[in-house]
């Protein structure tokens, strides 16, 4: 946008902002020397893609977590690295005593089935509610219930450890209010799902594409760290438009 008065363009000039871009990724390659090809890819190609990036996040998975971990910090998580179940469950039990919650939401990912809170939860006194339209829970009830938590509990489809980014897709047990209108998130995060970048995540999404014959959800959720907002004078505040404290437990 530009004054009329100056003829001065406003705001921080495109190259600029790209340039800020590459230096918080660690990339110098954006956009690529080549360009990237047009999506021609078979479904067989981008399985055989896929299974050669399984490989490599399986080779380097030490490596992996500790960059989602140190990248999460940066962006503003509290992270914690849980060793066990045991200690994941702990670690959420001390996070709600801290908050004063006395309201927490789940959604309905097989994580919990791994990583039992509920009644670890319950049994401090807190009131869990499982984030799952059925007969006894209409789309208004649960919302309702979501407004009055203190903390909000997912856990992931993946995590990027090039930007220390949790990504949520949709699904029937799955609302991202969950992560979003609660004070205090809580990501629980399984080695399986990270990635070490954003190529890794839009290759396997579009094989997912091809999978599901042509559907694939209407929106990612990127989570990078607290909610942040800034007025004109860039004062950043957080937690206006979300949560404004974020806990990233990864297991393992």
């Amino acid at each position: 946008m530009t004054t009329p008065e100056t003829n001065e363009t406003l705001g921080v000039p495109k190259a600029e902002f790209l340039q800020s871009v590459r230096q918080a990724l660690g990339r110098e390659d954006v956009p690529p020397a080549e360009p990237y090809p047009r999506l021609t890819e078979t479904q067989a190609e981008l399985e055989d893609q896929a299974a050669q990036i399984r490989r490599r996040l399986e080779e380097n998975l030490p490596a992996l977590l500790d960059k989602l971990a140190e990248m999460a910090a940066l962006g503003g998580w509290k992270v914690h690295r849980a060793s066990g179940v045991e200690e994941a469950i702990g670690y959420i039990e001390s996070v709600a005593r801290e908050s004063g919650a006395t309201n927490i939401v789940r959604s309905a990912q097989d994580v919990f089935d791994q990583v039992p809170v509920d009644a670890a939860l319950t049994n401090l006194g807190l009131k869990v509610t499982t984030v799952l339209r059925d007969e006894a829970n209409t789309r208004e009830a649960l919302r309702e219930e979501i407004r009055q938590a203190g903390i909000g509990i997912t856990g992931a489809d993946y995590a990027l450890a090039e930007t220390g980014s949790l990504i949520i897709l949709p699904r029937r047990g799955l609302s991202r209010l969950v992560s979003l209108v609660p004070p205090v998130h809580i990501a629980l995060v399984r080695p399986e799902e990270v990635l070490e970048s954003l190529d890794d995540l839009f290759l396997l999404r579009r094989l997912e594409y091809h999978q599901r014959g042509g559907e694939m959800g209407s929106y990612l959720n990127f989570i990078t760290g607290p909610s942040r907002t800034a007025d004109i004078e860039m004062t950043i505040v957080e937690g206006v438009h979300g949560p404004k404290e974020v806990h990233m437990v990864i297991l393992g």
